[in-house]
């Protein structure tokens, strides 16, 4: 079908009138999913981001396919949207698969696929110079970088 057929038929498509139920439909559907969005995220277990990804695929599908009128489209329409969602499927998941199948020492420090101790947050640590707030030094004795004379 040519862009100017499917312009027509998308012209005689929005001039039915459609009714309001599936809008609503989907809008509690949408609710119901945010709320079990909020449900999950406060619970910790080990498929949380495979969950999540789930809950936020189905919302996106229901608002592309009812208010964006992508089941209504034919061709091209479709045809973006499928490998859209394709490469996005795909960002998704091969750096997944990467960073579950490394070389154990290659990942990064503190992580949970790491064996190696995360050094930012080494218990009993303290920074050298008091932290932040200088510490317990309070006065002379320290100079800044820029100051520094050698």
């Amino acid at each position: 079908m040519s862009a100017a057929n499917e312009s027509q038929q998308e012209a005689r498509n929005m001039a039915e009138h459609h009714s309001a139920a599936p809008y609503w439909i989907v809008w509690v559907a949408l609710l119901f999913f945010t709320g079990l969005t909020v449900f999950t995220g406060r619970m910790h277990f080990s498929l949380a981001l495979p969950v999540a990804l789930a809950i936020a695929t189905t919302k996106g599908l229901l608002v592309l396919l009812i208010f964006m009128h992508l089941k209504d489209h034919k061709g091209a329409n479709r045809l973006v949207m499928g490998v859209s969602f394709l490469f996005v499927l795909m960002m998704l998941i091969m750096p997944m698969a990467d960073f579950a199948t490394r070389f154990r020492p290659a990942n990064p420090a503190g992580s949970h696929l790491s064996d190696l101790p995360d050094l930012n947050f080494i218990e009993g640590k303290t920074p050298a110079h008091g932290g932040a707030h200088g510490g317990a030094h309070s006065g002379g004795g320290h100079e800044s970088p820029s100051e520094h004379k050698e």
